[in-house]
């Protein structure tokens, strides 16, 4: 686990032995949705797919960065047949991710084949279709042949079976409908509209009898009532028994308004209950598949955004380095400034050197003016030989006073507007030897001894150096 403030492996302590920074409550978050997470991993491996998407999305609430957790809901969405909740939920997790993420295989391996996108789209579109079909009065009918195409191109497509075995029962063909939701618990074990569906579907294919005892003339048992189902209705009928001193027609009637009763609490009550509960779960899933289309939208804007502000923040640099303190538009700037104060006064070099100097060259690039770079070498080539003669003098005159820094500086300005000048090189590695810049004097004293040998510059060089590099007892 690493700290969110600097991303410091942390310690057992409750807070970050890096920054400082209390972790206790996050790692009390992040325990949280690694739990979530085990769980949902436990309910996935029992085929608990329902389940298992409640505690990962839970798990997800706690850590959204749960990188594990997010790629087994697009998992599990995968096997539930939510091709677009899978796609959506992995495209997340890769974007939090991008390197080392198993999520970009899944991705990979779902898009690798543009005939298995389309598939997956056409079989959408047909559910959709199919669910429009089952609303209408008369298109049941329509709706079946549609949702059949739909699992034979997506056979894991759970609520696609749902819907096939509301359609059958709809149509009385229960044991169609049973088979439907067989399939469906096959896939989805704990499902709770599937196990709903199929209680009601094994109540109507074996219905119970409600049997109310009474005594025959030879004192057995015999039922008052019997039931019978004549298509998708249940019939009870009394059994009339012969009294001994025959019939009570007030108890009769009694007993007729106690069965319409029963009848309308057991059978007219479920139907409109079930016929409410039907409806609402049509509008719970037309508002989920608003919500994954709206999802998906929101992450692709997400990575929209994200590609522009890296577009931005790459202008933003790219201007930085061209406005700023060191950028091209400064360098110009003193160039003008140096050009107009030569063409005043070419006797005011020494002010046109010190602009001259402030020009980086190191901010040219390809697209740089020819006019600007032939002007820059002309202005140094017309003064830079004056210059170098008076920064050297300058500068050996300082070094003479052991003011060695004032040494360097003016010795460094006079090799710059002339290489070539060997006594300003040489005096400049004798500046940095007694400043104390031995690297610095090593450098120059070898640049002495390569590019002017034979000069007695070159000699004193050559043995100043050897005594530098020589080490010392």
């Amino acid at each position: 686990m690493r700290c969110y403030n600097c991303g410091c492996e942390l310690s057992e302590h409750s807070f970050c032995t890096n920054c400082g920074v209390d972790v206790a409550l996050y790692k009390k978050i992040i325990r949280t949705s690694n739990f979530f997470y085990n769980q949902g991993l436990e309910r996935a491996k029992v085929r608990d797919l329902s389940g298992a998407i409640v505690s990962l999305r839970q798990s997800l609430k706690f850590n959204k960065n749960n990188i594990k957790a997010r790629n087994l809901l697009g998992l599990v969405y995968f096997e539930l047949g939510e091709v677009p909740a899978a796609l959506s939920e992995w495209v997340i997790s890769k974007n939090l991710k991008s390197k080392k993420n198993i999520a970009s295989d899944y991705l990979e391996l779902v898009q690798s084949s543009a005939a298995k996108l389309d598939t997956i789209n056409q079989s959408i579109k047909k559910y959709n279709q199919a669910l429009e079909y089952a609303k209408a009065t008369d298109g049941i009918d329509m709706a079946i042949i549609q949702l059949k195409r739909v699992l034979g191109s997506n056979p894991k497509f759970v609520r696609a079976h749902q819907l096939l075995a509301l359609c059958y029962i709809q149509t009385r063909k229960l044991e169609y409908a049973k088979r439907e939701l067989e399939k469906c618990k096959a896939i989805d074990v704990n499902n709770t509209m599937t196990l709903r569906y199929l209680s009601e579907v094994e109540n109507m294919l074996n219905p119970v009898d409600d049997k109310k005892k009474g005594k025959s003339k030879d004192g057995s048992k015999e039922p008052l009532t019997s039931t019978y189902v004549d298509g998708n209705e249940v019939i009870i009928q009394p059994n009339y028994v012969k009294e001994k001193k025959g019939s009570n027609t007030v108890l009769n009637i009694i007993f007729g308004i106690a069965i319409g009763f029963a009848i309308t609490f057991f059978l007219v009550v479920p139907a409109k209950v079930a016929q409410i509960k039907a409806s609402s779960n049509e509008e719970i899933k037309s508002y989920g598949t608003q919500i994954e289309s709206k999802n998906t939208m929101i992450s692709t804007l997400e990575k929209t955004i994200s590609e522009q502000e890296d577009k931005i923040a790459t202008l933003t640099e790219n201007l930085s380095a061209y406005a700023g303190t060191e950028g091209t538009l400064l360098s110009m700037e003193n160039l003008l400034k140096a050009s107009s104060i030569y063409l005043e006064n070419p006797e005011n070099y020494l002010e046109v050197a010190d602009y001259i100097r402030e020009v980086d060259e190191s901010t040219w690039t390809e697209e740089t003016s020819e006019n600007y770079k032939r002007l820059y070498s002309t202005l140094k080539n017309a003064i830079g030989p004056t210059v170098s003669l008076e920064y050297y003098n300058e500068g050996f005159n300082a070094l003479k006073n052991g003011q060695y820094e004032d040494a360097i500086a003016y010795l460094e300005g006079s090799v710059f507007f002339n290489p070539s000048n060997v006594d300003a090189v040489y005096q400049l590695a004798v500046s940095y030897e007694r400043a104390g810049k031995l690297e610095d004097a090593k450098t120059t004293y070898k640049k002495v001894t390569e590019s002017y040998m034979g000069t007695w510059q070159a000699k004193q060089a050559e043995t100043a150096l050897a005594k530098l590099e020589t080490p010392t007892e």
